[in-house]
């Protein structure tokens, strides 16, 4: 998340338990732990980019860690599927994966609109090859590995239409042809599309979505150590500024990350 400098972050701790005195004047604790809520403000941000981050805040959107089979973490399972696919354990890139067979698809029903990402890390069974990184976004195309290829979406493994959109808005892999098993790991389905900025920084951190997704992992010189949250969006505030010579209307807004 990006902090304006001009506010800062704050932290606000919580004390699970409470201090309190007896009647005699002696002070009685039943404090277990202390969390911390991270409170700021993100500074000027085109549409486009506070859109994402509010979703990304809010949890919206679905991620398959295929840990627990093939549910999501809202539990969400396929609606159909062609030839044989399903989780095992121990052989993705975080642990559990899908398994497709050659010629297998697998359909998740997640209702997306126009505005969409799709990414996943993806590697052939039996082979020596490193697992890679692909990252749809609707109007955008295909990235893999955190760089952008000049194919729209082609040899991605996701189903689109001529239009490059999504069919009924449902997401589809489909392993076709007959170049063996694959391995699909962390499927992530968000309903906007991710910042151009996100996506060699996603390949890069090499890290599951979540923890488990709506949950992530807030670090940085910012924080003593790691933590769990959970984010909140705050009060928004439309704004503008001059940019290449033409004026431009953004939005900003606060939010907090509340420790798990």
């Amino acid at each position: 998340m990006p902090v304006s400098a001009e506010r800062g972050l704050t932290y606000t701790p919580t004390l699970l338990g409470e201090h309190r005195r007896a009647f005699s004047g002696w002070l009685r604790s039943s404090e277990r732990r202390e969390v911390f809520t991270l409170a700021g403000n993100t500074g000027p941000l085109m549409q486009e980019e506070a859109r994402a981050y509010r979703g990304l805040l809010k949890g919206e959107g679905q991620v398959w860690s295929f840990e627990e089979g093939l549910r999501s973490q809202a539990f969400l399972s396929p609606s159909a599927m062609v030839g044989n696919a399903w989780a095992v354990e121990a052989m993705g890139r975080f642990g559990g994966c899908l398994l497709m067979e050659a010629g297998a698809s697998v359909t998740f029903p997640v209702g997306l609109g126009a505005k969409w990402t799709v990414a996943f890390w993806w590697k052939r069974q039996g082979t020596k090859d490193r697992w890679h990184h692909h990252v749809h976004r609707a109007g955008v195309g295909l990235s893999v590995n955190g760089a952008a290829v000049p194919v729209p979406h082609e040899g991605g493994f996701l189903v689109v239409d001529g239009a490059g959109q999504l069919p009924q808005g449902a997401v589809t892999l489909s392993n076709a042809g007959a170049e063996g098993e694959l391995l699909v790991d962390e499927l992530v389905v968000l309903p906007w599309v991710a910042p151009a900025s996100w996506v060699a920084p996603w390949f890069a951190a090499g890290e599951s979505f979540g923890a488990p997704y709506p949950y992530h992992r807030a670090s940085g010189a910012a924080l003593y150590e790691p933590l769990p949250v959970l984010g909140r969006v705050g009060t928004g505030r439309a704004v503008q500024w001059w940019e290449g010579g033409a004026l431009v209307l953004g939005q900003e807004f606060d939010f907090e990350l509340q420790e798990r």
